[in-house]
């Protein structure tokens, strides 16, 4: 029997609604059940929620993660805090949580450039690798959106249509060049990293996939939730497939 791949799926624990952070969890078992019957083998790896460890212990932590796993998993969760970016916050920011967005941030660096691990975000984890890696992310859409971004249908519904582009990864998955998705999301990709593409917008603009331009290494951000609709429908699960096959 073929070894398995790990994967690493990147979570908080808890969210900034109180001081001690015990309030509510943001890493769902989909992610979990979407990697294991895709073939490999998932393990949490938790943000250190303390002002006592520094950046240069957190890069340590990272690379102990980054010798165990063969990829990693960017979940879904809280906004981008905008300093990550050079940024104040806007009116309609939301709720974040900076321990966890440095801690994902140096993940994300190092996965990339040192180990060159597999790279797959979803949602907030799209918008987490595009500032990691040099881009930017919108703090908020609804000046710029002409359609619902923040569905009010249920989480395993398809919401809006992306279009996605020929000859990317998503294209050699999809049965169809436009397809429906569902969205959870009031923040997006506004200018992408080094070396990054395009691979899929809405009708009104706003960014709903990228992936590095190499087809050599794997990372891929889409800006929907491809674990909530992985039992029913094809393509999500196509996605989970092609990223743990990038992991072997």
């Amino acid at each position: 029997m073929s070894k398995r791949p790990l994967i690493g799926i990147l979570y908080s624990d808890c969210a900034v609604r109180d001081n001690e952070m015990r309030i509510r969890t943001y890493v769902s078992r989909k992610y979990s059940n979407a990697v294991l019957l895709s073939g490999g083998d998932p393990i949490l790896l938790p943000t250190p929620f303390t002002h006592e460890i520094n950046n240069d212990e957190i890069s340590r932590l990272s690379e102990r993660y980054l010798s165990l796993v063969d990829g990693i998993l960017l979940a879904g969760g809280e906004d981008i805090h905008p300093k990550f970016q050079d940024e104040d916050p806007i009116p309609a920011l939301g709720a974040v949580n900076p321990f966890r967005d440095n801690f994902e941030i140096i993940v994300t660096k190092q996965a990339y450039t040192n180990s060159q691990k597999p790279i797959l975000g979803v949602c907030r984890g799209i918008q987490l690798m595009t500032v990691a890696l040099g881009g930017k992310v919108h703090q908020d859409i609804s000046d710029i959106a002409s359609i619902q971004h923040s569905q009010s249908s249920p989480r395993w519904a398809s919401s809006h249509y992306i279009e996605i582009k020929p000859n990317s990864r998503l294209s050699q998955i999809a049965d169809n060049k436009i397809i429906m998705v569902n969205s959870f999301h009031h923040q997006a990709v506004k200018t992408l990293p080094k070396n990054f593409e395009i691979t899929a917008k809405t009708s009104d603009g706003i960014i709903e996939a990228i992936e590095l331009k190499d087809k050599n290494r794997f990372c891929l951000g889409v800006q929907w939730h491809p674990e909530e609709t992985f039992e029913t429908d094809d393509f999500n699960k196509e996605i989970f497939k092609i990223f743990v096959n990038a992991c072997k």
